[in-house]
């Protein structure tokens, strides 16, 4: 009975590490395959925030994906989506004042995300 449970547990724990160095070994290789392209980086006329319009694309089956993050001045901008605004087509920004900017962007443009807020920024959007 002992041999039956200690070929169960060894068995359990070999898989364990072929799965557990399996993924180390495939997120090595292929990673993420997003990428962020930095277009503007627009500190607010305070400074305490930083909007960055990007592009933002995951490899040859996707298109660019024009997007919006608004940070504070001590983060550092990650790799992922947008927080704020993501699109099909380019935009421009504006700010208003430390607290609210503005966000121009084609009638024509499919939009993904538009956030009215976002850490502590009011955000309107001004379709043209």
């Amino acid at each position: 009975m002992k041999n039956i449970v200690k070929s169960i547990l060894l068995t359990i724990i070999l898989i364990l590490a072929i799965f557990i160095v399996g993924k180390y070994v495939l997120d090595t290789l292929f990673g993420d395959m997003c990428g962020n392209d930095i277009l503007q980086k627009v500190p607010s006329p305070g400074g305490d925030n930083v909007a960055y319009v990007f592009e933002r694309s995951c490899g040859a089956t996707t298109g660019f994906s024009p997007q919006l993050s608004i940070l504070d001045k001590d983060d550092d901008f990650q790799n992922e989506s947008g927080n704020t605004f993501r699109s099909d087509k380019d935009f421009s920004i504006e700010w208003l004042d430390e607290k609210s900017l503005k966000v121009i962007y084609d009638k024509s443009s499919k939009t993904y995300e538009m956030d009215k807020k976002v850490n502590g920024i009011e955000i309107d959007y001004l379709r043209k």
